[in-house]
C-alpha cells in the first residue's frame, strides 16, 4: 500500500513548474520551420504520454487507497507494482477499464494523437531532405492542436475527479446535521 494514504493528494506533479516551462517551449517554437515543428512535436508527444500516464497512476492510486479506506485494509487492489511506463497504445487501453468524465473525448483524442504521430514519424523517414516539411506541416499541426486538446482534457478530467475525491473522502461523521 501506499506510504501514507490519509495525505495522498490526487494529481499532484512533481516539478510542476519544469512541467509548464517546457510546454510553453512547444507553444513558442516557430512552427514554420522544420526545426520547430519537429521540437514542438517532440515536445508535445512527451507531454502527451506523461498525461496518459499520470492519469492511469492517479486513477489506479484513487481506486487503491478508496478500497482500502472502505474495507478497513482487509480488501483492496494493490495497484502500486502495477506498471504504467507503458507504450502510449497500452496505456490507452488500462485507461479503458476505468470509468471517469469526459473518457470518450480523451480516449479518441489520444487515439487519433497517436495515429498522427505515427504517421508523422514514418512520413519523415521518407522524405527526400531538401523537402522535408511540405508533407508532414499539416500532420505536425494537427499534432500541436491534438496534444493541447489533450492538455485541456486531461485538466478538465482531474479537476473533476479531485472533486469526486474530496466528496467521496469527507467524513460524513463530522458534518453538522
Amino acid at each position: 500500500m501506499y506510504k501514507n494514504i490519509h495525505q495522498f493528494i490526487p494529481f499532484q506533479h512533481e516539478n510542476a513548474e519544469v512541467k509548464n516551462n517546457i510546454i510553453e517551449l512547444a507553444r513558442a517554437q516557430d512552427r514554420t520551420k522544420a526545426e520547430g515543428a519537429l521540437t514542438a512535436t517532440l515536445i508535445y508527444t512527451n507531454v502527451v504520454d506523461y498525461l496518459a500516464k499520470h492519469l492511469l497512476e492517479n486513477l489506479y492510486k484513487m481506486s487503491s487507497i478508496y478500497l482500502f479506506k472502505q474495507f478497513g485494509g482487509v480488501f483492496h487492489p494493490d495497484f502500486s507494482k502495477k506498471r504504467t511506463s507503458l507504450p502510449i497504445g497500452q496505456l490507452q487501453a488500462e485507461l479503458k477499464n476505468f470509468t471517469f468524465p469526459q473518457k470518450r473525448d480523451f480516449l479518441e483524442l489520444l487515439q487519433e494523437f497517436k495515429k498522427l504521430r505515427n504517421q508523422a514519424m514514418h512520413n519523415l523517414m521518407q522524405l527526400d531532405p531538401n523537402d522535408a516539411t511540405k508533407n508532414i506541416d499539416a500532420d505536425l499541426a494537427r499534432i500541436a492542436e491534438l496534444a493541447e486538446d489533450l492538455l485541456a482534457k486531461y485538466n478538465v478530467i482531474s479537476s473533476g475527479l479531485i472533486t469526486i475525491w474530496d466528496a467521496a473522502n469527507k467524513n460524513p461523521h463530522s458534518e453538522k446535521s
